[in-house]
């Protein structure tokens, strides 16, 4: 007699090349759409109940779709199936972890305002089938999907330049003591607190948040999320650019674009300090571009 197997699915809400166009004016108002997501997972047309002794084989499709505005290259996501044993339905644990074989498209934001929604990207696991014959009419399995993948968040903002930086002159385009807009492209990871301050009389400095904004875990960049290593864990690349020479960011290394390196973040959050050079005599503002870099 077939004895069936209910399959539960749990949808995976956890996670372990960008262009520009120079020519756009920056609006820090909208720039980008938003939102704190990244891949979403969902099981695509998944079988509640099969049946025992290996005559039932079936298939297990995930959904990826790119809710965030990063692309994911086929090559820099990996899903993983859990809550089986793979022997038990004719698998090895190296079969129950694919890639897609397309590359996972970003939501898009046009000049004109329009959102270009990409279409979702899916990988197949075929033939599970459950190898032996169940003790009883029926039992329940839980099958987890859970990805990994290479993500980053874009960010802007905009510091003030006053010919006096110490004592400016009342009525300015601009105030440099300052809470300052800073916006971020849709992703799990997110800049914010976006601060502005007199440093010296050539010197004004900022600083700024990175905070994990989901419910997904991050590590380093390129590890596959390798929780093993706990240096791993938690680890973003930052990069600030200004378009001045003269940036130094707390715990980052200068470079002739400004600062970039690793950082931690500790309780989901990291406070990042810099300090900008200005030689110039004239009142403007300058944009800061912000980005991070990470596995989730």
């Amino acid at each position: 007699m077939r004895r069936s197997l209910l399959i539960l699915a749990l949808l995976l809400l956890v996670a372990c090349g960008p262009s520009e166009d120079t020519a756009q004016v920056v609006n820090l108002q909208s720039p980008f759409l938003g939102g704190t997501d990244g891949l979403v997972l969902g099981f695509q047309d998944l079988r509640q109940e099969v049946f025992d002794s290996g005559r039932d084989p079936f298939d297990v499709v995930v959904r990826l779709e790119n809710k965030g505005e990063s692309i994911v290259a086929k090559n820099n996501v990996r899903v993983k199936l859990s809550g089986i044993n793979p022997s038990e339905f004719g698998k090895t644990e190296t079969q129950l972890s694919a890639s897609p074989s397309d590359d996972v498209i970003e939501v898009r934001k046009e000049p004109s305002g329009n959102t270009i929604t990409p279409p979702p990207v899916f990988v197949e696991f075929t033939g599970l089938d459950h190898k032996n014959q169940l003790s009883g009419a029926q039992n329940q399995f839980i099958i987890r999907a859970d990805a990994c993948y290479l993500y980053r968040t874009k960010a802007v903002s905009k510091v003030c330049v006053r010919e006096n930086i110490l004592t400016p002159a009342p009525g300015g385009i601009c105030e440099i003591n300052a809470d300052k807009p800073v916006v971020s492209s849709g992703a799990p990871v997110q800049f914010s607190n976006f601060k502005e301050s007199t440093r010296a009389k050539d010197k004004i400095g900022f600083t700024f948040d990175i905070t994990n904004s989901n419910n997904g875990h991050i590590y380093e960049r390129n590890t596959a999320c390798d929780a093993s290593k706990r240096q791993n864990e938690n680890r973003v690349y930052i990069t600030v650019s200004t378009g001045v020479q003269g940036l130094l960011c707390t715990g980052l290394e200068a470079t002739t674009k400004g600062a970039e390196g690793f950082v931690t973040l500790y309780g989901g959050s990291k406070t990042i300090s810099c300090t900008q050079s200005i030689s110039s005599k004239t009142d403007f503002e300058q944009l800061v571009n912000l980005e991070a870099v990470y596995d989730y």
